[in-house]
């Protein structure tokens, strides 16, 4: 399996010296050429499709033979092995988990399906635990500012999940795997197309019981908490997905595509204290959540001249629906301590919201110019309006922005690639934006060199919640804020040696934040959101290495070094240095292949809310190691031992993370293409 030379994760320290080894080695690579970039066609970040090495931003790519392989089912454990990513999940699979991007906060990431913003309109954030790699053909992984392009919560970076379709020809593929902790997960899909008009269907079905995140089975003698609270109960969760795709010409200068996705989430949760007498411990209880999403996306796209001038008309609707089950607490004040047969009569409490979110856009391009100086010119325009209810009470908000943007792409003597976007967001709710970004690539020819490098702003405007509140009525809305800013760069060299079998790449970053949005405590148990009037400061940067020493060997690794900061300190749940590897060995050239997967997160601090201060988390370090054999064409049995050392761990203070566990598997896929 040979993948794009920018999925690359690799975390061994002497790696580190390879960055002088590609100084000294210019000449090794004087006939190197980066075929996998200029095969690869990039979808984020730009306003027209195009070949990786022309992208000056820093950009990732996981293919669907890398996930399949290593057998990551959630897109989050896909981005732990992505350079600047850091993952922060409470617990088990279907607990809230976060993607920090370059150090900044979690709802500074934008996620896309198919460039439709999917996050959760009323927290204007997407929770990753929900997200199964079912149905993907890849992930595209964007990282520093990008609202100049795509506005709100690109602030730090993109997420855009690529869902499958064939063109022309077909595939089919079913796959059924089970595993620790009473784990299935059955999955199918199939796809025709014959090059006029295709379509896709997936379907995948997630349950595990989980186990019990918990680290104390009791905390200061205080056993489970709630009505159905029982001691050691485990945390499990059940996630269905439906993915559907299509499209078809209608002339030779129409097209229209159409995209749908339906996902439903149920999670059991561990309830967190926050006062006498076992403040900040984590306690067994009956919390639970369910999440249900619906994302509809249409596009016609008009190319009368053959790709010298094409428009797309769009729209998108996410709707989303959470409802939450939680325990009224009864500890805030002090003694005495309610006994075992009053705890466990403890009332639960729910809360919910229902929230859409209806966007219309409009996008035209105009390509003129020959090979020696191509000149692309978007200009694109967007209006969305965003609902939200809360379930229990009467409260409904609603919103609308328009932006309008351009950008400009020009391709100078096949080696020098430039971008620059600005767009203007039209706000009523809160302030206006100015985003702007620019970026610029060189292939420097007959050396195997490229020259990357990115600057751009971002903004995040303030969710729902923060402008309005929510039920339970302790958090005060705040219509006064103002949207987060950040400005940000990074620059790199990428060096291909030894006829392609060795591409490192290098890049430095550098962003600061303003106007962040923070929780403040206010009299009486009573909290509000203001804007800070202090600035934050990330930088740090990426080693990414490619290697293929074989035609039966891929290697992957990366390594970041992080300095995330704000006035009170350290930022939290920002490791300051995480690595990864992916590495496959197709045995001899046989049809048994090796995988190996490791993720390293270093130290890091994280709050700990039985004292409110900053606490420092250990490192740690998970393996995954798989084996697959190909029984034949259309056949394969896999497995694999995830945690393979069983690492004790917390990637947030008072939830375990996963033991040891085992899964085994088997797929079916027939494909071709004409």
């Amino acid at each position: 399996m040979k993948l794009p030379k920018s999925q690359i994760t690799w975390p061994n320290a002497w790696l580190l010296s390879a960055s002088s080894l590609a100084i000294a080695a210019f000449p090794l690579a004087a006939e190197a050429q980066e075929t996998a970039k200029q095969d690869t066609i990039i979808v984020t970040g730009v306003a027209m499709p195009v070949a990786e090495e022309k992208v000056g931003q820093t950009i990732t790519v996981f293919t669907r033979e890398l996930i399949e392989d290593q057998g990551y089912n959630f897109v989050p454990d896909v981005l732990r092995q992505a350079p600047g990513a850091a993952v922060s999940q409470m617990g088990a699979p279907g607990a809230l988990t976060q993607v920090r991007i370059r150090g900044a906060e979690a709802n500074h990431t934008l996620v896309l399906l198919d460039g439709i913003d999917i996050s959760s309109p009323d927290q204007n954030e997407t929770d990753f635990s929900t997200l199964t790699t079912s149905g993907l053909d890849r992930i595209e992984f964007l990282r520093g500012p990008q609202s100049g392009l795509y506005g709100s919560n690109a602030l730090a970076g993109v997420v855009n999940l690529v869902s499958r379709r064939e063109l022309d020809g077909h595939y089919v593929s079913a796959s059924a795997e089970v595993g620790s902790f009473e784990t299935s997960d059955i999955e199918a899909s199939a796809g025709i197309g014959n090059g006029d008009a295709f379509a896709s269907l997936s379907f995948n079905r997630l349950i595990s019981e989980g186990y019990d995140t918990s680290p104390d089975q009791t905390a200061n003698g205080v056993p489970a908490v709630g009505v159905g609270g029982v001691v050691g109960d485990e945390e499990g969760t059940a996630i269905t997905t439906i993915n559907g795709r299509a499209g078809t010409k209608l002339s030779d200068a129409l097209r229209v595509n159409g995209v749908v996705r339906y996902m439903t989430a149920e999670s059991e949760l561990d309830g967190q204290a926050y006062g006498f007498p076992i403040a900040g411990r984590t306690y067994d209880d009956a919390s639970r959540t369910n999440h249900e999403q619906l994302v509809i996306g249409a596009s016609a796209t008009l190319d009368p001249w053959a790709g010298a001038w094409e428009t797309v008309a769009s729209v998108s609707y996410v709707d989303g629906s959470r409802r939450n089950r939680l325990t009224d607490f009864p500890f805030l004040i002090g003694p005495p301590v309610p006994t075992p047969d009053q705890l466990l009569q403890v009332p639960v409490y729910t809360s919910g919201t229902d929230s859409s979110r209806f966007t219309a856009a409009l996008k035209s391009t105009y390509t003129f110019g020959g090979e020696s100086f191509l000149n692309v010119l978007t200009g694109f325009a967007e209006h969305e309006e965003e609902t939200y209810e809360d379930a229990f009470t009467t409260r409904e908000e609603e919103r609308t922005l328009s932006a309008v943007g351009l950008q400009y792409r020009a391709e100078i003597a096949s080696q020098l690639y430039l971008s620059a976007t600005v767009r203007h967001d039209d706000n009523d709710a809160f302030k206006n934006a100015d985003t702007w970004s620019a970026s610029a690539a060189w292939v420097v020819p007959d050396l195997g060199t490229r020259l990357h490098g990115s600057i751009g702003t971002g903004v995040t405007n303030p969710t729902f919640i923060e402008q309005f509140g929510f039920d339970p009525s302790t958090f005060i809305g705040n219509a006064s804020l103002v949207p987060e800013e950040a400005i940000g760069w990074d620059a790199g060299i990428e060096q291909t040696l030894l006829d392609g079998g060795l591409t490192l790449d290098l890049t430095y970053f550098s962003s600061e934040l303003e106007n962040e949005i923070f929780t403040a405590f206010l009299l009486g148990f009573l909290t509000t959101a203001l804007n800070s009037t202090s600035d934050s400061d990330r930088s740090g940067w990426e080693f990414t290495v490619y290697a293929d020493p074989s035609d039966d060997i891929s290697i992957y690794g990366t390594f970041t070094q992080l300095e995330a900061s704000e006035p009170a300190g350290i930022e939290i749940r920002r490791p300051e240095q995480t690595a990864s590897l992916d590495a496959s060995w197709s045995v001899f050239g046989g049809p048994v292949q090796l995988n190996l997967g490791v993720s390293y997160t270093g130290e890091s601090y994280d709050t700990d809310f039985g004292t409110f201060a900053r606490t420092r988390v250990d490192p740690w370090t998970l393996v995954r190691l798989g084996a697959s054999w190909e029984v034949s064409d259309t056949l394969e049995v896999y497995g694999r031992v995830e945690n393979l050392l069983d690492e004790e761990y917390e990637e947030v203070i008072g939830y375990f993370g996963a033991p040891r566990a085992l899964y085994v598997g088997l797929r079916f896929r027939d494909e071709a293409s004409k």
